[in-house]
Order: structure tokens, then sequence, then C-alpha cells
């Protein structure tokens, strides 16, 4: 998939430092502008009947490296979306894993 300047947006990164209470604990913010799609690919299991996740993918071109475990959120709050899998093209591919309201920390 190809990574056009118009599909790109603020988003902010956050390493997740640990859990406390089955909630999330999240590291400074880094600010990015990435492109976030539906995932194709879970919209496909979702037809045949398997049961996934809410998920969403992340491309991005830029020099922060992305890791599984960081959190993701458009804007200063806490991450709604953690990265689950990474790949890596000519740029950089995250999966997105939805994090249910209870789970997010601050």
């Amino acid at each position: 998939m190809r990574l056009r300047e118009r599909d790109k947006r603020d988003v902010t990164l956050r390493a997740c430092t640990g859990f406390d209470d089955d909630v999330y604990l999240w590291g400074d913010a880094t600010p990015i502008r990435a492109a976030i799609y539906p995932n194709r690919r879970a919209i496909d299991a979702k037809v045949y009947g398997d049961k996934i996740v809410e998920t969403r993918l992340l491309l991005y071109d830029g020099d922060v490296r992305l890791a599984v475990g960081m959190g993701v959120s458009e804007d200063e709050g806490a991450p709604t979306w953690r990265i689950k899998a990474l790949e890596d093209w000519g740029h950089q591919s995250a999966v997105l894993e939805w994090i249910p309201e209870a789970r997010r920390g601050a």
C-alpha cells in the first residue's frame, strides 16, 4: 500500500511501561504523522465467521521505530489502540488492536 501525504494525520505514540491492576501504564508521548486504515485482512476473516478483535492498519515512514506493545492515540489522552504486529516494507506497517476503555490507563 502506498503511503500518501494527504492520508497522514497527527497521532501520538506511547511506550507501554507496565501494568497496574490489568490497566496499561504509558510512557512519554511522541507525536508522529501516520496513516491509519481499516484492516482489510480482518474484514475478510469476519466474512467467514472467524471471531476477531477490532483492528486497524497503521502506515508510517518517519524515523521513529515502532515496537510491538506501543500505544497509539489521535489526541493527547490515553492510547485507544495498541500495536499488535509489525511489518517493515518500504515504510513501517503495524496492525493496531483496540484497547477496551477500562484497560487504557492514563
